[in-house]
C-alpha cells in the first residue's frame, strides 16, 4: 500500500480509487469508525445542521433547503450523495460545488487523522465533506443521509432538525424487507426532544412510534401542514393552526412540475424552514427560489422536437411517480425508455408500474458490478418491444440509438439508476463542450 507521503498531491481520480480500496466491504454499517476519525480530526461543525433521511426525495429536499437559505443570504454547506457526473457535486458551498483541489486537500486531512482506521468509501467521503464545511465556516449545514439512517456515517452528527422523506422498499438486504423495518432504520436519525418534519404522506408505524418514544417536536404532512393548489401552477403551503400557533399561511409559489413526490418534498421543505424560523429567519420572497427549481437527474426535462427526460427513479414508489408524470404529460408520439437497474432492485414491480407508459425499451448495462446484465433485464420485459442494439449496450450507445429512432413528438426517458443517468449526462456534457 502506498505511504501517506506518496499520496500527497495525487489527483482526485487516484484518491477515489484509493479510498475505495482501504476497506474490504463497500458497505459496512456502523458509527464507531467514523466517530473515531472525527474525534481526531475535530472539524468545525455548522452552527445549525439539518439531516435528511428517507428512500426517495432526500436529494430534492436538500436542494430545496439549500436554495432557500442561499437566497436568504446565509452561508450554506450542502452534502448529498451519490453524484451524477462529478464527485465534486457532493459538496456545495453557497450553491457552488467545491473544486477537485479542495476535495483532495480534505482527503489528505482525513487520511492523516484516520491512521489505520479502515473507513468505507462513503465514510471517508462523509468525513471529508464535514471537514470541507468546517473549513468554509458555513452557518447552515444540510446533510443527506446515505443508506438507512441509524448506522449511517452522517448520523454521527447531532442535528438541529431532521427531515424524513418518503419511505419505500429499497436496500432490503441491509435495512429490512418491510416499510416498517426500513422506517425504523430511517428514524434512527431522530434525537430526544428534537425537531422533526415527516414529508411521507403515509409514514410507517415504526416512525410514529419513534416520534412518540423520543418526544419529538414533530410536524407530519397532511396532518400538521399541507400543500393546496389554486390552479395548475399556483400552490399555497398551509399550516394547521393547532400545531403552528401564530404562523400565517403566507407561503405561496409557482411550480409546473407538480408530481406527487416533488410536492411532498416542497411541503416538507417549507415545514422545515418554519420550524427553524426563530434561528434562521426567512422572508416570503426568499421562497421564490423554489419556483421552477431544477434538480439534476430528478424528472429533469429537456424540451425539443424530441423531449428528453432524466430521472434517477430506481424503486417502486419513485417509478410510480415518474409513470404518473408521463400519464399527465401524454406525449403525442412514442415514448422510448433507456433503462437499467441494479441487481438489488425489484425489476418486475418496477416494470409493471411503468410499462403502460413506454412504447419501446432500450436496455443498457452500467459500469458497476452491481448492475443487471441485458439478459437479466430482459426477463422482466418479456412480451414488450425491446430495441435491437447490436450488442452495444453502454448507456451512451442506448441513449444515442433511442434519439436516432425518434421522430418529432417522441419522448426519450432515461431512468432506473444513478449510474445510468450520470453516465449519459456526463457523455452529453462532454460532447457539448467538445
Amino acid at each position: 500500500m502506498a505511504t501517506h507521503a506518496s499520496r500527497l498531491g495525487r489527483p482526485l481520480a487516484q484518491w477515489l480509487d484509493y479510498i475505495e480500496s482501504i476497506h474490504r466491504r463497500s458497505i459496512d454499517l456502523t458509527l464507531d469508525r467514523t466517530r473515531r476519525v472525527l474525534h481526531r480530526l475535530q472539524p468545525r461543525l455548522p452552527s445549525i445542521v439539518v439531516t435528511i433521511a428517507g428512500t426517495n426525495g432526500k436529494g430534492t429536499t436538500a436542494e430545496m433547503l439549500n436554495a432557500v437559505y442561499c437566497e436568504a443570504g446565509y452561508r450554506v454547506g450542502c452534502y448529498t450523495s451519490p453524484h451524477l457526473v462529478s464527485y465534486c457535486e457532493r459538496v456545495k458551498i453557497d450553491d457552488t460545488s467545491v473544486t477537485e483541489e479542495d476535495f483532495c486537500a480534505a482527503f489528505e486531512r482525513v487520511e492523516e487523522a484516520r491512521s489505520e482506521v479502515p473507513l468505507t468509501y462513503f465514510e471517508f467521503g462523509t468525513i471529508a465533506a464535514l471537514d470541507l464545511l468546517g473549513h468554509a465556516e458555513v452557518e447552515v449545514g444540510i446533510l443527506e443521509v446515505g443508506l438507512g439512517g441509524r448506522l449511517d456515517a452522517v448520523n454521527t452528527i447531532n442535528p438541529d432538525l431532521c427531515v424524513l422523506t418518503s419511505i419505500d422498499l429499497d436496500h432490503k438486504a441491509w435495512l429490512g424487507s418491510t416499510r416498517d423495518a426500513i422506517g425504523r432504520e430511517k428514524a434512527g436519525i431522530l434525537r430526544y426532544g428534537g425537531k422533526v418534519v415527516v414529508s411521507d404522506p403515509k409514514p410507517p408505524q415504526s416512525v410514529r412510534d419513534a416520534l412518540k418514544a423520543l418526544r419529538c417536536d414533530a410536524r407530519l404532512l397532511n396532518e400538521d401542514f399541507s400543500i393546496e393548489w389554486e390552479d395548475e401552477n399556483i400552490w399555497h403551503w398551509r399550516p394547521d393552526p393547532g400545531k403552528w400557533p401564530g404562523v400565517e399561511s403566507k407561503w405561496s409559489g409557482k411550480d409546473s412540475k407538480a408530481t406527487g413526490g416533488r410536492m411532498n418534498n416542497l411541503a416538507g421543505t417549507l415545514a422545515a424552514v418554519h420550524l427553524l424560523q426563530s434561528r434562521l429567519p426567512v422572508q416570503p420572497h426568499h421562497v421564490d427560489a423554489l419556483s421552477g427549481l431544477k434538480v439534476p437527474g430528478r424528472q429533469e426535462l429537456i424540451r425539443g422536437d424530441v423531449t428528453r427526460l432524466f430521472d434517477v427513479a430506481h424503486n417502486h414508489r419513485a417509478v410510480a411517480d415518474l409513470a404518473g408524470m408521463l400519464r399527465r404529460s401524454r406525449p403525442r408520439g412514442n415514448t422510448r425508455a433507456v433503462f437499467s437497474l441494479l441487481k438489488d432492485k425489484d425489476l418486475f414491480s418496477i416494470v409493471e408500474e411503468i410499462k403502460d407508459q413506454v412504447d419501446y425499451w432500450y436496455l443498457a448495462e452500467v459500469e458497476s458490478e452491481r448492475g443487471m446484465s441485458v439478459a437479466e433485464l430482459q426477463t422482466g420485459l418479456q412480451g414488450m418491444s425491446i430495441a435491437d442494439l447490436d450488442k452495444c449496450h453502454g448507456p451512451a450507445d442506448a441513449y444515442t440509438q433511442a434519439l436516432l429512432d425518434s421522430t418529432p413528438g417522441d419522448w426519450v426517458v432515461v431512468f432506473g439508476s444513478f449510474y445510468l443517468v450520470g453516465a449519459i449526462l456526463g457523455s452529453f456534457s462532454k460532447r457539448t463542450v467538445a
